[in-house]
């Protein structure tokens, strides 16, 4: 599906050019910075170097008060104490992080990841009768617990005290627990968006504050919290922009030993950048859970043993190549059911099932569907008994809303505005489909919706400078000081229009290689667009054409030059 180009707004010339000259940058640089509420030199400095004083008093989550008492009587006492995180990305890393971290302070903890397929997400009834006959004095979930009134109101009732530190959306009916969440009702806390580790996080700046500690060590664990960020897709603004920031450092001046072996296997060198956590870390992390476990995920990310590190390594890679297989043949499943559906046009959301679909998959598949059909969907499989899948949508839609509307069909739910998990019997799958379907044409006032290309701003190459050996290595410098990006500061994307292609070529019969000029710039530039061999028809020497694109840089032979990635593009009208 061709998307539709979307310019924002534009931010008033006199704003844009008044931060161009106090920061001496060029005004397309501005005019970015001012779209995202930075428009004066302190508030730029604050966002291209994120300072630690910049992260909110943990103390403002309501209940971190108790939590931190309770896990300071933990350590004094040596109790028994039990780590339960999600086995995805989010969850695994914010059980390394505590267990890390607890343990150098004196109090070794024992974790517990559900199986995937036997237990499904959240707190399972095998995990809190584990915790019960195994007589943990403390239980603390992690990426999980929100909405597990009965399972964690058994640990309770068997003397277990609870620390809840979740990122979910809160229901009314909230567990028996200490909740550290920032999205529960009366919370104070400044900044909604944190990811599960995040949560984790802020546990452990408080203890840190109250046992008046060094934070530098635990700053050490940052590495963990900015892989959970990328990989979880929550917002990179404020205080997440700040983690990630200083994570990311983190990792690429100390790599812990597990993430050397793991970019081994996947020749992959330092630096890594967050697009590199979300697309090399991320996935064989994922799909440790998704392929075996989750629990092998944290031994391999808290091992100090070498050995066991390559080997662990060896297991997680292997994983993640049996998921990419998986995956394809999967989607290619679904999308044959889909086109053999003669009412699916008509339709304003996708749901498939097949009952022998891997259920660690169906996240995927149900995203890459959303790259051929764009529409909300859910793509169901069948586990001990039940349907189970993963649902994924995107703007304006709030998926979890949806679903609850839904949830008469459901047995259970939960997740975020743009991903979730459900589970249903196999005798209301009609029903919610319909339901489901209802709902989505409700919110989009039964208009279907088209995917957009949203463009920050339009850029003529004269901003780029006429020398490109001094120019654009500035240019360069600008562009990734946007860094970390993700939502809320996604990746600029420009608009060039009127430029005269002087060269074009396919490679590797899917890529689209180009040189282009604009006219009063007199500097060619260089573009790529990955899988947009077919435009090479619309396309001849002289031509003009406006272009979609990013600024990345193209090293070739110890050479960086400036090259536009190209997103879309479209002959001059």
């Amino acid at each position: 599906m061709n998307p539709s180009w979307e310019l924002r707004a534009q931010e008033p010339l006199s704003a844009v050019t008044d931060l161009s000259q106090e920061l001496k940058i060029p005004n397309f640089a501005a005019q970015l910075l001012v779209q995202r509420g930075i428009a004066d030199r302190q508030s730029s400095v604050a966002f291209f170097k994120p300072q630690q004083n910049a992260l909110h008093d943990p103390f403002l989550l309501r209940n971190m008060q108790a939590s931190v008492h309770r896990l300071q009587r933990a350590i004094a006492k040596q109790e028994k104490v039990l780590l339960y995180g999600d086995y995805d990305v989010d969850g695994t890393t914010a059980v390394a992080l505590m267990a890390e971290q607890l343990a150098s302070l004196g109090l070794p903890c024992t974790y517990y990841i559900p199986d995937r397929y036997k237990e499904g997400y959240g707190v399972s009834a095998a995990g809190i009768d584990y915790a019960i006959a195994e007589r943990f004095d403390l239980l603390i979930t992690l990426d999980c617990g929100i909405k597990a009134q009965t399972a964690l109101g058994r640990a309770k009732a068997a003397g277990i005290d609870v620390i809840i530190c979740d990122h979910h959306q809160p229901d009314s009916n909230l567990p028996d627990g200490l909740i550290l969440n920032p999205k529960q009702a009366d919370c104070a806390y400044p900044y909604k968006e944190l990811s599960g580790c995040g949560v984790a996080f802020k546990l452990l700046q408080g203890l840190y504050q109250q046992l008046n500690l060094d934070q530098q060590v635990l700053l050490k664990s940052l590495d963990l919290v900015a892989l959970s960020i990328g990989a979880d897709i929550v917002e990179l603004r404020g205080e997440n922009r700040t983690l990630c920031a200083k994570g990311l450092a983190q990792l690429n001046a100390a790599p812990r030993p597990a993430f050397l072996s793991i970019l081994a296997l996947a020749a992959k060198t330092l630096p890594l950048s967050l697009r590199d956590l979300v697309f090399v870390l991320a996935p064989r992390i994922n799909a440790a859970g998704r392929i075996a476990s989750g629990k092998r995920a944290v031994d391999w990310m808290l091992s100090t043993d070498q050995e066991e590190i390559d080997a662990l390594a060896l297991d997680i890679n292997t994983d993640n190549t049996t998921r990419r297989a998986l995956d394809q043949e999967m989607t290619a499943q679904a999308l044959a059911q889909i086109e053999a559906d003669p009412a699916f046009q008509d339709q304003f959301a996708t749901v498939v099932y097949q009952p022998t679909w891997h259920k660690g998959v169906v996240g995927i598949v149900a995203s890459r569907l959303i790259e051929t059909y764009y529409r909300p969907t859910i793509v169901l499989t069948e586990s001990n008994g039940v349907l189970t899948g993963s649902a994924r949508c995107m703007q304006p839609l709030n998926l979890y809303s949806l679903l609850e509307t839904c949830q008469s069909h459901l047995v259970q739910f939960g997740g975020h505005q743009f991903a979730a998990g459900l589970t249903l019997l196999h005798e209301n799958l009609h029903a919610f489909k319909a339901a489901f379907e209802a709902a989505v044409a409700s919110a989009l006032s039964q208009q279907k919706l088209q995917r957009q290309l949203a463009i920050d701003t339009l850029l003529d190459f004269k901003e780029l400078g006429s020398n490109p050996q001094l120019h654009f290595p500035r240019i360069l410098q600008i562009i990734e000081a946007f860094e970390p990006c993700g939502p809320g500061n996604m990746h600029p994307v420009f608009l060039a229009k009127n430029c005269m292609v002087l060269e074009y070529k396919v490679l590797k019969g899917a890529h689209l290689k180009l040189k282009v000029i604009q006219e009063g710039s007199m500097v060619p530039l260089d573009a790529i667009g990955f899988q947009l061999a077919a435009f090479e028809k619309e396309l001849a020497v002289g031509v003009f054409i406006d272009i979609v694109f990013q600024i990345s840089s193209n090293t070739y032979m110890n050479r960086t030059t400036l090259q536009l990635l190209l997103q879309d593009l479209c002959t001059s009208a």
